[in-house]
């Protein structure tokens, strides 16, 4: 089916319309933008110039309505049900697919929050109508003067987001479907960091294995995966059998399956190492183990409540050089009734944010790339 902002702007570029219906929404960000405005097909997106408000209404988008975007239940031809479809779901609206896609492609957090003006509900005056459609005055979530991801209340420029958002339409729509709720799930997680960095982290994993769920994995024998994610169960097997070894492997391969995806998405795509890099660094040449702990972590979030180890929810520590730590400072820890190993606690939220996103985004370019190819 394709995702509404998808279809949308593929209409647009296909088959636009004369008069569209067209709708401005609130965009809440704590990033400052600078451009006049970031032009995407059917969606023209302005700077508000808000300052000094903590998460303030910071950008209006104006979205051009080129098709219908009410799924089909009938076909009219024979009055038969059609087959359900979710392909192109992701839980939220044009507007939250945008503002996703916007955050993603930035690295800052933007969010709708609910419409402000329309054209052509009560009256053909070329400048709208303002209302108050569904409107959301969102604040900023989490403790006052906390930030667990120093970055995100920067300075942005929208000539740095254009070129990789304006491939979207030309991904195919499986992709698309996938990228978008990548992004929702990724914007979710730092809109939301402050306030629960435990949940931040199930959200920006659970970005990765929306794109990493599609693709197809390197043909390995299951013992040389088993060994490979689950190095104590290999240990603990010892000297049994060649046949109770890859017994115990095809048992466990549904959930390697799912690791290992996860995780060579993550080492094919992974960004470079930031730069310059703090005193507490993230080893990324070890990128391989420190995901598969990662997602260790998640699992056991998921499936037990265990949160994450709480040192991996902190705020990072600056160091003699001023720069953020990538990782948690010193050989062990304990917080709230747990104690942590090194290995235990590869990184900080704000470097895995960082790992994620420009995972994502290196997925995304590729992807475009390969369909822009004669």
């Amino acid at each position: 089916m394709g995702t509404d902002a998808w279809r949308n702007w593929r209409a647009a570029l296909e088959n636009p319309l004369s008069n569209p219906e067209k709708h401005e929404e609130a965009l809440y960000s704590d990033a400052r933008f600078i451009g006049s405005k970031l032009q995407l097909g059917p969606y023209t997106v302005l700077p508000t110039m808000a300052r000094d408000v903590p998460m303030p209404m910071a950008l209006i988008m104006r979205c051009e309505r080129h098709t219908s975007l009410m799924p089909e239940l009938v076909d009219y031809r024979t009055n038969e049900l059609l087959p359900a479809d979710d392909s192109g779901y992701h839980g939220g609206t044009v507007s939250d697919e945008i503002a996703a896609l916007v955050s993603l492609a930035l690295g800052v957090r933007c969010r709708a929050g609910g419409i402000t003006r329309v054209w052509g509900l009560r009256s053909d005056d070329p400048a709208g109508e303002p209302v108050e459609f569904d409107r959301q005055y969102l604040s900023r979530p989490g403790p006052p003067g906390t930030e667990i991801l120093p970055a995100m209340n920067r300075e942005v420029r929208f000539e740095d987001a254009t070129e990789t958002l304006a491939t979207f339409p030309i991904l195919q729509k499986k992709a698309a479907a996938r990228l978008a709720r990548a992004a929702r799930l990724y914007s979710n997680a730092l809109w939301w960091a402050n306030e629960d960095p435990n949940f931040a982290w199930l959200q920006l994993v659970g970005a990765v294995e929306a794109i990493a769920a599609g693709q197809k994995s390197v043909s390995r024998p299951p013992v040389d995966v088993l060994a490979d994610f689950h190095p104590n169960v290999w240990e603990a097997l010892g000297d049994a059998s060649t046949g109770t070894k890859e017994k115990v492997a095809k048992a466990l391969a549904q959930q390697v399956g799912a690791t290992r995806k996860f995780v060579d998405f993550v080492e094919s795509h992974a960004p470079e190492a930031p730069q310059p890099r703090p005193e507490y660094r993230v080893d990324w040449s070890t990128m391989r183990q420190h995901m598969t702990v990662v997602y260790r972590h998640r699992s056991r979030a998921l499936h037990d409540g265990k949160p994450f180890p709480h040192p991996m929810l902190d705020t990072p520590t600056n160091g003699p050089d001023g720069l953020p730590s990538e990782t948690p400072v010193g050989m062990s820890a304990a917080a709230k009734g747990g104690s942590w190993m090194a290995q235990d606690m590869p990184m900080l939220l704000h470097t895995f944010e960082y790992i994620v996103r420009g995972s994502i985004l290196n997925w995304w370019t590729r992807t475009a790339r390969k369909n822009m190819t004669p």
